[in-house]
This record gives C-alpha cells, sequence and structure tokens, in this order.
C-alpha cells in the first residue's frame, strides 16, 4: 500500500509546504497568538498508535492510510504554522 501511495504522498506534502509558507506570510500579532493557540483534535493516542503499528507492519486498509496520512499531514502544518507564529512574535533585539 505505501508504495503505491508514495508520489501522491510526496505531491501532498509539497502542498503541505506550499499552503504553510503562504499562510505564514499572512501573520500578524493576532493570528500569530491565535495560531499559537489552537490545538489539534484527532484520533486519540491509542488510535494514533494502534495506526502507526497496522502502517509498519503495512497492514492499513485504504480508509485507515487515509486517516493516518490526513491527521499527520494536519499536525505537520500546525507545527510549521506554529513554528512560524512563533517566530514572528520573537522579539527582534533592543529597540
Amino acid at each position: 500500500m505505501g508504495m503505491t501511495a508514495f508520489p501522491e504522498w510526496v505531491q501532498s506534502q509539497k502542498l503541505v509546504a506550499e499552503l504553510a509558507e503562504r499562510l505564514g506570510g499572512t501573520l500578524n500579532d493576532g493570528s500569530a497568538r491565535a495560531i499559537l493557540a489552537l490545538k489539534l483534535d484527532g484520533p486519540t493516542l491509542e488510535r494514533r498508535q494502534e495506526l502507526a503499528d497496522k502502517a509498519n507492519e503495512g497492514l492499513l486498509t485504504t480508509e485507515e492510510f487515509a486517516e493516518y496520512e490526513t491527521y499527520a499531514q494536519l499536525r505537520g502544518l500546525l507545527a510549521v504554522l506554529q513554528s512560524k507564529a512563533r517566530h514572528f512574535l520573537k522579539p527582534t533585539g533592543p529597540a
């Protein structure tokens, strides 16, 4: 399953990175603080571990793969945006 989805996964990762870059360029104080406050609701820790174990064994169904990949992409996007928000809010030195 993993190898047949590889090209699509790479393309979707590029799109997520591009989206994060574009959104990161639109930050202001309010939006940066709002992004830092975001929490991603998703599968429980137990469910994520179950999906990770099945992924490592190559046993994910198509639906499970989609669930696992979507959560990973959203988590990655949020991490990049929060990093950009922290950088935006970081003091730039003495005035």
